[in-house]
């Protein structure tokens, strides 16, 4: 092989090919090409980088267990040019070799920065350097425009108020209440509570003042104050220092300076007064995620973003086809990867109806029907599996709900399992918050102590073969999907449903995923470590999924969980493989953890 053969090849391997042409040629002219027969030890892989040219290497921990495979194109063991390992490494078949001298490695780490950060970065790291941020959403609060706040005593006239409101400006005046207590008066107050009421303007501004501020702190990014205000459905947020009001963040602001930004669609859908106005906002989400993906936004920000936009979608269709007496008897809940908080592009509809025990509604599939129309004009398909409130299943009484909980219990079926995976992920729209409150109880005391049935559940996270091959390489689809992968039975589903099932018997209320895994670690079930690990993939699989349906989108195709492994980066390839090793590693924790292997 020549000099320009073995350039070619290097520079198809990430990281070197970050490498320049001179940077490259050290590496080559001073390489050496070993042969191994099978069972061969490697040796002094304290001094030297070896990258697989052909053949496979396997490297066993100190006890003799086989810890990883490389195969053609892998590099190791620079774990011990960088930090030292006590792993040894042995041709598993007859392999050939470059040998790279460590010095020559070391060097190059410190004089070429990109190709220095991969090597020094761990593999969280890595995955979490792939979602580039977005510098407007991680501005600090302190660092933009905030409004001088106008505080002024409990016993100060509404007229006084108003009059200091107007000279500085402001759209609003906090009222202090003494003893720390804080409330707020604003210029919509004024309307609604003084002059629509006709209270007199010489009363005290205590008597409209509403307690209870919306605060954040002044080093928190600008992004989570505008998640507060898509949250709380309001249009400022009082600014904190060590403890002090120092400003107001207003919705006014942000809109003249950032009004293209796609963020604030949550903030208008409030004031859509029928499905068609409501159609306009919704058929603006999927262009709201392209922008955001496209500058750069993490992936997990966008769902937390999305799902707060579906929120108030929800909600708003409910309360247009609903009559308002529903709302005192039922729960309106959603599921699957909306009620986790996880939806991104609109799939399909998984929501379902908790109904008060003795409530009857002779117009309830009438109303059922109206709402799930308006959601299929809104752009959210019917549920394959017909998880909707016009299935009779998944709207009922709250003992109906429990005794299906008990049917799972009690009767570990396929059926049941999926039924409740479905159900153990409900998040609460609109209605009756207790109800939702009262099932989500009645679920963890029936199944979390329960160890056989959680063993049962928990089994479908192995169900899906992880699309590496034995050697390190992709194991990708033939026939119509040849070249690609799913992303979601090889990455997604493992790592949600494990966490899901984790968290069942650890009776976590949280059901997105990310939540989840962070409640795990508080509690000791992994560390924080392999926590990370887990986010890190996650959300990478996330986001390659993500760009992967935009692109299809784009094509009129429709989108799907396949990524074309031809269509990624090198270093997307490598950090794939890393990813989908931390999915390895986590199986091994849910069989150890569940049993699996006395069921499986």
């Amino acid at each position: 092989m020549s000099i320009v053969d073995i350039e070619l090849y290097l520079k198809q391997i990430y990281p070197f090919e970050l490498l320049t042409n001179q940077e490259l040629s050290e590496i080559v002219n001073n390489l050496v090409i070993e042969y191994y027969n099978k069972g061969q030890k490697i040796e002094d892989v304290d001094n030297y980088l070896y990258v697989v040219l052909k053949g496979v290497v396997v490297e066993k921990d100190s006890l003799g267990n086989e810890v990883g495979y490389f195969g053609q194109g892998s590099f190791f063991d620079i774990s011990r040019v960088i930090n030292g390992s006590e792993n040894i490494f042995e041709a598993f078949e007859e392999s050939i070799l470059y040998k790279i001298d460590k010095k020559i490695i070391l060097k190059l780490i410190n004089e070429n920065e990109r190709f220095g950060e991969y090597f020094k970065k761990s593999t969280k790291e890595k995955l979490s350097s792939i979602a580039s941020e977005n510098p407007y959403f991680f501005l600090k609060v302190k660092e933009v425009e905030l409004q001088q706040p106008v505080i002024v005593s409990k016993d100060t006239t509404i007229y006084d108020a108003v009059k200091e409101m107007t000279e500085k400006g402001a759209y609003s005046v906090i009222v202090d209440f003494g003893n720390g207590e804080y409330g707020i008066i604003t210029d919509s107050d004024i309307r609604k509570k003084v002059i629509l009421q006709n209270i007199s303007t010489f009363e005290n501004v205590e008597k409209i003042a509403t307690k209870g501020l919306i605060t954040i702190n002044a080093d928190s990014f600008l992004f989570d104050a505008i998640f507060l205000m898509i949250k709380h459905n309001i249009k400022r947020v009082v600014v904190e220092e060590n403890g002090k009001i120092i400003g107001i963040l207003n919705e006014i602001d942000l809109l003249s300076l950032y009004s293209n930004q796609p963020q604030f669609l949550a903030l208008r859908v409030e004031r859509a007064k029928s499905i068609k106005d409501l159609k306009i906002l919704s058929d603006s989400i999927a262009r709201t995620v392209k922008i955001l993906h496209k500058e750069g936004i993490r992936t997990r920000h966008i769902m937390k973003i999305v799902s707060e936009i579906n929120t108030r979608i929800f909600k708003k269709a409910f309360l247009l086809t609903a009559p308002a007496e529903l709302l005192n008897h039922s729960s309106l809940i959603v599921m699957g990867s909306e009620g986790r908080k996880e939806q991104i592009l609109k799939t399909d509809q998984d929501n379902g109806l908790i109904l008060e025990d003795g409530y009857q509604n002779p117009n309830l599939e009438a109303i059922s029907q109206n709402f799930i129309e308006a959601l299929k004009e809104l752009g959210y398909p019917e549920c394959k599996g017909n998880v909707m409130i016009t299935n009779p299943y998944w709207r009922k009484s709250i003992s109906e709900f429990k005794n299906s909980v008990i049917d799972y219990a009690n009767h570990i079926t396929p059926e049941n399992m999926l039924n409740l995976a479905i159900l153990i992920d409900a998040k609460y729209i609109i209605g009756r918050e207790d109800l939702c409150n009262e099932l989500i109880d009645f679920m963890f005391s029936k199944i979390s102590d329960n160890k056989t049935f959680l063993s049962y559940f928990a089994l479908p996270t192995i169900q899906f073969k992880t699309p590496l091959t034995f050697f390190g390489t992709f194991e990708t689809e033939k026939g119509e999907h040849k070249g690609e992968l799913d992303i979601k039975k090889g990455g997604i589903f493992p790592i949600v449903h494990g966490i899901r099932s984790l968290a069942v018997e650890n009776k976590i209320r949280e059901t997105n995923t990310f939540e989840r895994i962070k409640r795990l670690s508080e509690v000791g079930i992994f560390n924080r470590e392999f926590a990370s690990e887990l986010i890190e993939a996650l959300e990478f699989f996330l986001t390659l999924r993500l760009r992967e349906r935009l692109r299809k989108m784009e094509m009129g195709k429709q989108p799907d969980d396949y990524i074309n492994i031809n269509l990624l980066s090198n270093f997307e390839k490598d950090l794939l493989k890393d990813a989908f090793k931390i999915v390895n590693k986590f199986k091994d924790l849910i069989i150890n953890h569940f049993k699996l292997n006395y069921i499986s």
